[in-house]
């Protein structure tokens, strides 16, 4: 008899409309429509000793650490789960709510409705989780790996020789599919984690609200293992991925979307995740720990534009740009310097000695994985993004020279800029990485 248990809920995390949403830097266009419902989703797993571990799901862009941190808190407090142990992962719809606003460089005013969605959220993923625990059951775990087509390498070389968000099929792209399936007496819960920007939507629809591919494809997964079943999403390494249905390769760029692009997406996902299924895994008694710290990812502070390309953004009349010269402006004039590291939330779980998870704050790329797998000496780890601040692009050292879009331009959306990171970043998730490997 299996000495694994476990427990999950959700909710319906959809937010009200005319909220700003999140995916477009500092604007402020709100949500007018529900195109499909978000989700808050949670599983509680407990292994053969007690140890427990909580991995939330939310559909939103990415809150900020400081918010995380909060419910981390609450959470270990109302449940005794260790604060490294608990993990709040987001799926970085585009079509949801602007949260983590704080940390955009803006220096417009958080709205009052959009703090009222967010604190009510909290409020409901605590209740979620104590829900979960209470749902605590014996089930068998099965780990089961798949691959997936769905994504493809957006970086790729202008004519100019300067790097763009081009489909780039030479580009590294990790095609892993992973799946944990949990199964009860009265229920069912399949996680699967997989790395591809949910950026569909808001090609066709900018001012709807969706979770995108995901949802399509839990929808389907639902569908077809039945109404007692959770299907969680469980971004992964999807900084410089976007869905290969909408890859022009022949003008060397990525069309506008479609509806239809955002149903077949999801539901080729789906078909891939119960193709691993079916294939079958392996049975895993689990023996959990978790390990949490912070790499301190070094900025480049000798290429920071002048204060004269702020204040000409600032009288500039499109929105994203007024924002962020704006802001700049006054944070340089301020004396207040950029910063020069930036604190990046890292972790591990491991499930058994054999299968180890490690999770990353914020967008990393691709490329990260391999790297991972190298220094942990474990080709089967499986890796996930967007965890605990779902901001900052996290490139590679082998990225950083190249420039583009990941290294460059996004860092002056957030709080945490404007200098891109420097040479040395890899050191540093090398160093702490160790580090924990050896504490778990």
């Amino acid at each position: 008899m299996s000495t694994t248990r476990a427990g999950w809920a959700q909710f319906d995390s959809t937010p009200p409309l005319g909220l700003p949403m999140g995916g477009r830097g500092p604007r402020f266009s709100s949500g007018n429509e529900v195109l499909d419902s978000l989700a808050a989703q949670a599983v509680v797993l407990e292994d053969r000793k007690g140890y427990r571990t909580i991995w939330i799901s939310i559909d939103m862009i990415g809150m900020t650490w400081q918010m995380t941190s909060r419910l981390r808190m609450e959470l270990s407090a109302m449940t005794g789960i260790p604060f490294a142990a608990i993990v709040v992962n987001f799926s970085h719809t585009h079509s949801g709510p602007m949260s983590g606003f704080e940390g955009y460089a803006t220096t417009v005013e958080k709205p009052t409705a959009l703090i009222a969605y967010e604190e009510d959220l909290l409020t409901r993923t605590v209740k979620m989780v104590l829900e979960a625990v209470e749902n605590l059951q014996s089930v068998t775990v099965q780990v089961c790996r798949g691959t997936s087509e769905i994504g493809i390498n957006r970086r790729g070389r202008n004519p100019d020789g300067s790097m763009g968000m081009r489909p780039n099929p030479d580009g590294f792209m990790n095609r892993d599919l992973w799946i944990l399936d949990l199964k009860a007496g009265n229920g069912r819960c399949v996680l699967f984690n997989y790395g591809c920007h949910p950026v569909m939507v808001y090609g066709f629809a900018w001012d709807s609200i969706s979770a995108d591919f995901p949802g399509v494809c839990r929808d389907k997964l639902v569908e077809t293992l039945g109404a007692n079943t959770q299907a969680q999403f469980i971004q992964g390494c999807a900084g410089n991925v976007r869905p290969c249905r909408l890859a022009d390769f022949e003008g060397g760029s990525f069309r506008q979307s479609t509806s239809e692009d955002y149903i077949f997406t999801g539901g080729q996902l789906a078909d891939d995740v119960l193709a691993a299924i079916d294939a079958g895994g392996e049975d895993l008694d689990l023996e959990i720990n978790c390990v949490s710290g912070f790499a301190m990812a070094p900025r480049n502070m000798e290429i920071i534009p002048p204060l004269t390309h702020w204040e000409e953004l600032s009288e500039s009349g499109d929105e994203l740009e007024h924002n962020l010269g704006v802001y700049w402006v006054e944070r340089l004039r301020s004396g207040i310097l950029p910063v020069q590291f930036l604190p990046w939330a890292i972790g591990l779980i491991r499930l058994t000695e054999r299968h180890t998870i490690a999770w990353l704050a914020n967008e990393v790329v691709a490329e990260w994985l391999p790297l991972l797998r190298n220094w942990l000496n474990d080709p089967n780890l499986t890796a996930w993004g967007y965890c605990q601040d779902g901001r900052n692009y996290m490139p590679t050292d082998e990225l950083i020279p190249e420039g583009g879009y990941e290294v460059d331009r996004a860092n002056t959306y957030t709080k945490a800029g404007p200098g891109p990171f420097k040479v040395g970043i890899n050191k540093a998730a090398e160093k702490t990485f160790r580090a924990l490997a050896e504490r778990i």
